[in-house]
């Protein structure tokens, strides 16, 4: 199909760019607020030669997820917080086995079934993972329909780069917000690498496989991890994305990711038109964090606030990041409140850091 501008849900441009970008299967159960992504994906897959189907659990999700990745297939779920938890064994295996695929969470309120309102408070399980064992998963945090539409190449290349799960965070009140948003000509992104070499398609052209992620030998689970760890080295050394703006005179820097990291664009500009010196840096990546621009701030940022609908999670990584050379602060708000941090209360917070 060729390229078109529609006005969608951000969860149905997660659908239409997954089907663009050459997903063959789509995995899924109804959950709010990411059940649009499955609903449309059962409308528009078949026509790119692929099928949506309804699992009867999550779990059936996920263990689907992960045999079908076996075939080096692209294939996708999408989910919200208590579905994500249900299917973190099967991350954890499919991180072990190194399969490629997709994982979408669109964020709500918890712990346990919480609300169906937005939250960012699934940064703790995207970015150290539910899963027992050393092990990471890359995480991408769009903060737009049209972010969402050019990220998702992104993250096929990611996932079949390195061969391991990717998953994308957004939200949900950006997940249903009704945006226009560019999306791409068809094109399937996985055919560009080769996966014959472990994809498993039978035995006709190669001899048998067996795909193992324990053993009871010790050196075989010391060389997976140690094979893991290198990778995620590698991962962390040249895969690390952000937006920033204005950070090189700041005195402060506002940091958030998703709906909040959007709002800072706004933020910076009111703020410099009345002469005061605010930068931000939006982390598109979740894991690998962008450490790299928090620690080479200049030494004109005097302080750095974190925002997030949630009690306080990533200040966490950028705290490790500045390794105490800056002070860091937090706004959060939970609970499923509405609306959440809003761009005053933004703005009030860093004018009372800056003193003013």
């Amino acid at each position: 199909m060729a390229q078109e501008t529609l006005f969608l849900k951000n969860t149905e441009a997660f659908a239409e760019s997954l089907a663009r970008c050459g997903v063959k299967y789509h995995f899924a159960y109804p959950i709010t607020p990411a059940t649009d992504v499955m609903k449309r994906m059962a409308v528009i897959l078949p026509a790119y030669g692929g099928e949506m189907m309804q699992m009867e659990s999550e779990l059936a999700v996920s263990s689907a997820l992960a045999g079908a990745a076996c075939t080096g297939k692209l294939v996708a779920t999408s989910s919200s917080g208590p579905g994500l938890t249900l299917m973190h064994e099967a991350i954890g295996f499919m991180c072990a086995a190194e399969l490629p695929c997709l994982l979408v969470d669109s964020m709500r309120v918890g712990p346990g079934d919480g609300d169906i309102l937005g939250a960012q408070s699934d940064y703790y399980v995207a970015t150290r993972g539910g899963a027992h064992g050393d092990y990471h998963t890359i995480v991408l945090a769009p903060a737009s329909g049209q972010e969402i539409a050019d990220i998702v190449p992104t993250g096929i290349r990611l996932a079949y780069t390195y061969r391991t799960p990717v998953l994308f965070v957004i939200d949900g009140v950006s997940a249903q917000t009704t945006e226009s948003t560019t999306l791409p000509d068809y094109h399937d992104y996985s055919a560009e690498f080769d996966t014959t070499g472990w994809a498993f398609t039978g035995t006709q052209d190669h001899p048998k496989r067996a795909l193992i992620t324990g053993s009871y030998s010790h050196q075989d689970g010391y060389e997976l991890n140690e094979r893991l760890r290198a990778k995620y080295a590698t991962i962390r050394e040249k895969e690390q994305l952000w937006e920033q703006d204005g950070i090189n005179d700041a005195e402060l820097v506002v940091a958030a990711f998703g709906i909040h990291g959007r709002m800072c664009r706004d933020l910076v500009a009111k703020m410099r038109a009345e002469g005061k010196k605010v930068g931000f840096i939006r982390p598109i990546t979740l894991w690998p964090f962008p450490e790299l621009v928090f620690a080479e701030l200049p030494d004109s940022v005097k302080n750095i606030l974190v925002v997030e609908m949630n009690h306080g999670q990533m200040v966490d990584d950028v705290r490790l990041a500045v390794n105490g050379r800056i002070p860091v602060h937090f706004l959060g708000k939970t609970g499923g409140d509405m609306p959440m941090n809003t761009l005053a209360e933004m703005i009030a917070e860093a004018n009372r850091i800056l003193g003013e």
